[in-house]
């Protein structure tokens, strides 16, 4: 994949099939017309391409650590399969860390790098005359570990150690690490291979560091594409500096979709994040005004910066997205990135998990009154089947709890804070829930009997 050329056009029947599962057959035409019919436009960022680098540098770091420790003996069988995007189990990582200093003693200056066997190779004491004594506690720190691993008892000290190298015990313990030291550096040469095939991007995200935005090529030939709109240079500048994806232009006929690379891991997920967002763009008097629920400018009462529907709009677009990435990746479609560097768990990505679990009943109860009601932008027949009411508290249940989030509430969660008042109150908003989603059942009850 050449993250400097990305096409999503060129998914865009995976992305239709997809949907079509999820919101079903019924919306075939709709979603063809509205994908085929917008304007879809990537675009690249100095700090998209730079934090991307890093992801790849760190998935290949994980890769050859795990690399390491199989030809040392090491059992890795349980990673066979795994993403190099998810952390190893603790035990692994420790003997990455102890061995060679972690995933860094790939990534982050190997020639000063004397941790573990490290600090056995003579190169690497050559290189590091000045940290000698450093290089000496090093050796005993590995040493008490691989002879003593957690024990506590019978632990070498500087003195113990000159006794200790005239055994043959250590003659043996020594020729081994000379072994591992040649196995570690064959690997890095594979790292070192890799990080040259990323130089293009490195020096792409530094030319675009130098250069003022809109007097880039990439700039000057998107605002053509867009066309004469009303504030389009001043919002594309926006568009490049922060990264966004989904446009729509007011007073416009057609919506733009953008896409960057942002999420090492994720850019599956991001891009059928941004296609649901275009499926669920709607149109009254032939301009498109709203997408999903969130087609209202009113301000959210607890967060400023955000629209009064637009936590709620997100969240199910995020369970949407999940839902068609499980789809295509279920079948063994990849797209923008491979299996092993793709992340698997996306329910805390844009949006919380726990907002996100609030409104599964919400959506295992009305899927089809709320797919409608999102592609259509016609709200009636869903306030008919739960209440209006019903609906806008628990747009405001959402809203709260996402503040609360922003507030701190995972941690207060995590640490198992009962008494804490972001704990408490979200508590309350459980109850209040429950509530909400016995009056919209008691609602639709009511409905069925009109």
């Amino acid at each position: 994949m050449n993250i400097l050329n990305i096409d999503v056009k060129d998914y865009i029947p995976n992305v239709i099939e997809a949907y079509i599962k999820i919101f079903g057959e019924e919306y075939r035409d709709i979603i063809q017309e509205r994908i085929n019919s917008a304007k879809i436009i990537t675009y690249k960022t100095e700090q998209g391409i730079e934090d991307y680098v890093i992801f790849l540098e760190n998935c290949k770091a994980r890769e050859l650590s795990i690399k390491f420790l199989k030809e040392i003996g090491v059992d890795v069988s349980c990673l066979e399969g795994k993403s190099y995007t998810e952390e190893v189990p603790s035990n692994i990582k420790r003997l990455i860390s102890e061995y060679i200093g972690g995933y860094s003693g790939f990534t982050y200056l190997p020639e000063q790098n004397y941790i573990g066997i490290r600090a056995f190779d003579k190169k690497v004491q050559e290189k590091n005359k000045e940290y000698s004594e450093d290089i000496i506690e090093k050796q005993i720190e590995f040493l008490n570990f691989f002879l003593f691993g957690e024990d506590e008892e019978g632990i070498l000290d500087r003195e113990d150690l000159e006794e200790f190298k005239k055994t043959a015990e250590y003659r043996k313990i020594y020729d081994n690490i000379q072994e591992y030291i040649k196995i570690y550096n064959r690997i890095f040469g594979e790292y070192e291979r890799y990080s040259e095939t990323l130089e293009p991007y490195r020096e792409f995200a530094k030319k675009r560091r130098e250069e003022e935005i809109s007097e880039t090529k990439e700039f000057k030939d998107i605002l053509g594409q867009i066309g004469e709109i009303e504030g389009s240079e001043e919002v594309l500048r926006i568009i490049f500096i922060e990264g966004k994806l989904f446009v729509t232009f007011k007073n416009v006929n057609t919506p733009i979709l953008f896409f960057t690379i942002k999420e090492g891991g994720m850019l599956d997920y991001s891009m059928l994040h941004e296609y649901c967002h275009l499926i669920e763009t709607y149109k009254r008097n032939e301009i498109y005004v709203g997408c999903g629920f969130d087609g209202d400018e009113e301000k959210n009462p607890y967060r400023e910066d955000k629209r009064k529907y637009e936590r709620l709009n997100e969240n199910i677009t995020d369970i949407f997205a999940i839902e068609a990435t499980r789809i295509l990746h279920g079948k063994g479609t990849y797209m923008l990135e491979p299996k092993e560097l793709t992340e698997n768990n996306t329910m805390d990505v844009n949006t919380s998990s726990i907002t996100k679990n609030m409104l599964f009943p919400f959506l295992k109860s009305y899927k089809k009154e709320i797919i409608r009601a999102r592609i259509t932008g016609d709200m009636e027949r869903l306030f008919s089947i739960i209440g209006k009411d019903n609906f806008e508290e628990l747009n405001d249940c959402i809203n709260r709890v996402d503040y609360l989030l922003g507030k701190g509430l995972k941690r207060s969660l995590d640490e198992n804070g009962k008494d804490d008042k972001l704990v408490e109150e979200y508590r309350a908003q459980l109850k209040r829930l429950d509530r909400i989603y016995f009056n919209m059942k008691e609602h639709s009850i009511e409905d069925e009997e009109r």
